[in-house]
């Protein structure tokens, strides 16, 4: 699955989509993450964060460029945690994914966890136990993006 557009040097523009755009992307890659680990995602309301962009120094453009921070959980018996993030782990190597943090524990103590970055895109994945029994939280954090109307956007 396909995320952002890569971006290659500090220097180049930053890859374009709109917020809606973003924000269906992150819900598709959650779904076929979710559906892989063969988790549904539950009915509780789906967590989309929008905040502006922060450069390395504390700095902002005063433009829209944006990151958008999105979640949504599935209930998941303790005992499937660590398989979650183990198949979650197989699907994101095979789709070339660096997995940069990953544990599992036993089963009376869900505290698993993977996340996950792409090495051009630079977005983020993140697939957790979360508080309270029996539920793990499907995360995305995309690198900053450019909206299309922004006149700063690359063509």
């Amino acid at each position: 699955m396909s995320g952002p557009s890569a971006s290659t040097g500090k220097d180049d523009p930053l890859p374009v989509k709109s917020r809606q755009e973003a924000l269906d992307w992150a819900r598709q890659l959650t779904a076929h993450l979710a559906q892989a680990s063969g988790v549904e995602i539950n009915s509780e309301p789906e967590e989309p964060g929008f905040s502006s962009c922060t450069g390395k120094n504390g700095e902002s453009a005063p433009d829209a460029r944006f990151i958008l921070i999105y979640n949504v959980h599935g209930n998941v018996p303790n005992t499937r945690h660590n398989d979650v993030v183990r198949k979650v782990r197989d699907v994101l190597t095979k789709e070339g994914l660096a997995i940069t943090a990953y544990r599992e524990m036993p089963d009376h103590s869900p505290q698993s966890l993977l996340h996950a970055r792409h090495p051009a895109s630079e977005y983020v994945v993140d697939v957790s136990s979360t508080a309270g029994n029996d539920r793990m939280v499907f995360g995305v954090v995309t690198p900053c993006l450019m909206p299309p109307s922004s006149p700063t956007a690359a063509p």
